[in-house]
C-alpha cells in the first residue's frame, strides 16, 4: 500500500504540471502529512506571466551576502503581487523579519524526509502557521517590500563542495539547485526568464578550490555561524558575477574595509589560479588596491588600502589572517 500512495503522489504531481490553476495539489491526504511526497515543484511561487526576471544562485551583495547566496531570485514586473506554494507540505519554521513596518518573513515548508524549502520575503497570509499542512499552489501570501523573493532547495541527498562544511548551516552545505525541482512544462519557461550568460542557468555555491585562492573566507580561524549577521562582516569571498559568471570578482564583508564587491581586472592572475607558490598577488579595483597572499590550503593573508592608485604594496600590522 506505501509504494502505491507514492505512486499516486507522483502521479498526481505529474498531472498538475499540466493544470493552469494554482489551487490544487495533493500533498496532504485526509489531513495527515505524507513524507514520501515527491521533491517536486509543480507550481512557479510567482505567476509567470508576473515576472520580470530569474536570478541563480550565487547572488553577492555585501553585506548581507558576502558569500554566493544558497536561494534562487524571482523579480516580479510590480508589488505585492501573490505567492504561492510550490510544492506542497507541512511547515516547519517561519521567521518573522519586519522590514520598515511591513511584516515580511521567511517560511520553511517540508515536502518529504529528505527534502525541504523554503522562501523568504514574502507577508504571510495569517491563517497559515507553523505546523500548518499545504497544499501545492496553495497562495501563502503576497510579496513583501521589494518586487523579488527568495527561493531555497535543502536536499539532504546533495553535499556541497566546502574545504570546511563545519562553517555553513545545514540549508547551504545541501543547497540544491532550485530550479532543477520544477517539472519540465515550468522549468523551460523559468530558465527563460534566468538572467545568466552561457548555458549554465543554476549557478552554483560551492566554489572553494583546496590549496587555492577561489572560493569562501573567514576571518582567523573561529568558527561562527555563516547564516546570520554575527559573521557576515567576518566574511570575503573569491567569486564570480553570477549574471556574467566568466567576470571574477572579490567581496568583501567588513571588519578589514573596503566593503562591497569589486571587479578583479580581467588582466590580472585569476583567484582559480592562485596558490602559495604564486606568492603575493595585487589586485587593482575601483575602489583602491588588494593584495593577498595565500599561505597555505586553509589561510590566507589579506590587506585592503582604500582609495589608492598604487599597483602594489608591502603587508604591515593591519594586515589579516583569513581561514576555510
Amino acid at each position: 500500500m506505501l509504494h502505491l500512495n507514492r505512486l499516486i503522489s507522483l502521479l498526481t504531481i505529474i498531472i498538475l504540471s499540466f493544470i493552469p490553476s494554482c489551487d490544487s495539489g495533493n500533498p496532504v491526504r485526509n489531513g495527515t502529512y505524507d513524507p514520501g511526497l515527491p521533491s517536486v515543484f509543480a507550481y512557479s511561487p510567482v505567476e509567470i506571466s508576473k515576472l520580470n526576471f530569474l536570478l541563480s544562485l550565487g547572488w553577492i551583495q555585501p553585506v548581507g551576502h558576502t558569500i554566493p547566496t544558497d536561494h534562487v531570485y524571482f523579480w516580479a514586473k510590480q508589488y505585492p503581487t501573490p505567492v504561492y506554494a510550490p510544492g506542497g507540505g507541512r511547515v516547519e519554521k517561519i521567521l518573522d523579519v519586519p522590514i520598515l513596518g511591513i511584516k515580511e518573513v521567511k517560511i520553511w515548508i517540508r515536502m518529504n524526509l529528505d527534502f525541504s524549502y523554503y522562501l523568504d520575503h514574502i507577508v504571510l497570509d495569517s491563517s497559515i502557521k507553523e505546523g500548518s499542512d499545504l497544499v501545492a499552489g496553495q497562495v501563502l501570501g503576497t510579496t513583501g517590500l521589494g518586487p523579488s523573493i527568495d527561493l531555497g532547495a535543502i536536499d539532504q541527498n546533495v553535499v556541497n563542495n566546502f574545504i570546511n562544511p563545519a562553517r555553513y548551516a545545514d540549508q547551504t552545505v545541501h543547497c540544491g539547485k532550485p530550479f532543477t525541482y520544477f517539472v519540465d512544462s515550468i522549468k523551460s519557461k523559468l530558465y527563460a526568464l534566468v538572467d545568466r550568460e552561457g548555458a549554465d542557468k543554476d549557478g552554483r555555491v560551492d566554489l572553494d578550490v583546496k590549496g587555492r585562492l577561489i572560493g569562501n573566507w573567514f576571518l582567523d580561524s573561529t568558527i561562527f555561524f555563516t547564516d546570520g549577521p554575527g559573521g557576515w562582516d567576518k566574511e570575503l569571498s573569491f567569486a564570480y558575477d553570477i549574471q556574467h559568471p566568466t567576470k571574477a570578482l572579490v567581496s568583501i564583508g567588513g571588519t578589514i574595509g573596503m566593503v562591497g564587491k569589486w571587479d578583479i581586472p580581467s588582466d590580472a592572475i585569476q583567484p582559480l589560479d592562485v596558490m602559495a607558490s604564486t606568492g603575493k598577488v595585487s589586485y587593482k579595483l575601483s575602489a583602491g588596491l588588494l593584495i593577498v597572499q595565500v599561505l597555505d590550503d586553509r589561510r590566507i593573508k589579506v590587506q585592503p588600502f582604500p582609495g589608492s592608485s598604487q599597483s602594489t604594496a608591502e603587508f604591515d600590522a593591519a594586515a589579516r589572517i583569513y581561514a576555510r
